[in-house]
C-alpha cells in the first residue's frame, strides 16, 4: 500500500471516537469467513503482529498486512448517514 488518505470529516469522526475510547490509533482488518468476509475499522491500543502502520493529521491507522499487500492506496471518508466509509484501490499485480 502507497498511499492513505482521510478526509477532514472523517478525521473529526476519528479523533472524538479515539478519545471516547482511550485509544491512540484505529486498526483496519477483515474480519469473518469464508462468503461472508467484511472490513471493520476499531479504535486500539497498538498494531498487532504485521500491521502497516500510517498516520496522517494526527491519526495513527494500522491496517492488517493482508490489506496493506493487496490494495495500493485506500480512503477513508465520513458520510451523515452512512458513517465511516473505506474504499481501496486494489494492487494490479494481485488481480
Amino acid at each position: 500500500m502507497n498511499k492513505l488518505f482521510i478526509d477532514n470529516r472523517a478525521i473529526e469522526f476519528i479523533t472524538k471516537a479515539l478519545a471516547k475510547e482511550n485509544s491512540s490509533a484505529m486498526r483496519v482488518f477483515i474480519s469473518g469467513g469464508g462468503c461472508c468476509k467484511q472490513i471493520e475499522i476499531t479504535p486500539v491500543n497498538k498494531a498487532l503482529a504485521g500491521d502497516v502502520t500510517n498516520d496522517q493529521d494526527g491519526i495513527r491507522v494500522h491496517i492488517e498486512k493482508q490489506i496493506a499487500d493487496n490494495t495500493d492506496s485506500i480512503e477513508i471518508l465520513f458520510d451523515e448517514k452512512k458513517g465511516l466509509l473505506i474504499y481501496f484501490e486494489k494492487n494490479q499485480e494481485n488481480l
